[in-house]
Order: C-alpha cells, then structure tokens, then sequence
C-alpha cells in the first residue's frame, strides 16, 4: 500500500489506510513517499487507526523518505521498518510546557489548558512526542537527525547483514563442534 504523506486532505489518507486494512490479509507492506511531514493531528490520527488494526494483520513499513515528528509515528507503528539507506528521521525540540493551567472554578478538568497559553500545534506536537517515547528516548534525541546506523542501534530496524553474518558465524561453530 503506498500512503503519501504530503496528501494533505487527511480523509484520503485515512480511507487509504481503511481500504488496506479491511482487505482481509495479515501482512501488509506500507509505502511511504512524499515529504516525511505532516500535520501533528493526523498523524495522530492515522496513529490510532495503526493501533486498532486486528491483532494478526502484520504491518512492514518501508519508507522511502526522511520522517519528522508525527510523520515517524505512522512507520514506527508498524511491526517491522526498513528506510532508504540514505534517509534519516528527525525529532524536533519538545515545546515548552505551558505556564498556566486551567484555574476556573470547576477543578474538574485537571488537565485543562487555556487556549491562549499554547498554540494548537504545539498541544499537539506534545502528544506526538509522548506517543514517540514509546519508541525512542525523545529527552535524548530531541533536535537531531539520526541516519540509518542510529535506527540500528535503537533497535527500530534490523541489521540484515549483521544478522546474517552473524547466522554464518554460528553455523561455523557447530559445524566446527561437530568434527
């Protein structure tokens, strides 16, 4: 399935992503093209649709872009990723928290934000970064661009070769152990 992230009317990129999932197969590669960006809300939404998918559909995502921010949640989502070898993904600096909080008299909305102390884009961008804590440790990598050997050493994509030599390695040793 190819998903365009610059498609910037978010009812196409979610009937895309139903179609595929309501195709009835267990294994679904996911294409992504376009700029690695998109808006913090529909990233966030596509997000919870990924989650929602039954248990045994099995999603590989390949992207074949540079991922920012709440673009990086729609191939993190997937159970397995691979990216073009000269891609990268980017975390932008976390927003400062906002000062105030919500102080009417009703003190039952406890996580409430007045609306003039934070943009809606940064509200937004926040949950992003929560949701990417899953994955990533977003305190460390905030502000960088991580290429390829980065997502290999956080585990986010395998390392084939490695892998395969170090199968080869093992399939010496106990041919070894055998003679």
């Amino acid at each position: 399935m190819l998903l365009n992230l610059a498609e910037k009317n978010p009812s196409i990129l979610l009937s895309s992503l139903y179609a595929a999932l309501g195709d009835g197969m267990d294994k679904i590669t996911l294409e992504l093209l376009g700029p690695g960006l998109m808006l913090h809300d529909t990233a966030l939404m596509l997000l919870e649709v990924l989650r929602k998918r039954p248990p045994h559909v099995h999603i590989h995502a390949h992207s074949h872009t540079c991922l920012s921010d709440g673009a990086l949640l729609i191939w993190l989502a997937a159970n397995t990723r691979t990216i073009r070898a000269d891609a990268w993904i980017e975390l932008s600096d976390m927003p400062e928290p906002p000062i105030h909080r919500c102080t009417r008299l009703h003190s039952t909305y406890k996580s409430g934000l007045r609306v003039e102390d934070e943009h809606p884009a940064d509200t937004d961008l926040r949950t992003v970064m929560r949701h990417l804590n899953e994955w990533l440790p977003v305190a460390e990598i905030s502000g960088l661009r991580l290429f390829e050997t980065d997502l290999k050493d956080l585990g986010l994509i395998e390392d084939v070769v490695s892998d395969e030599n170090l199968a080869a390695l093992f399939a010496g040793s106990a041919q070894a152990l055998r003679n």
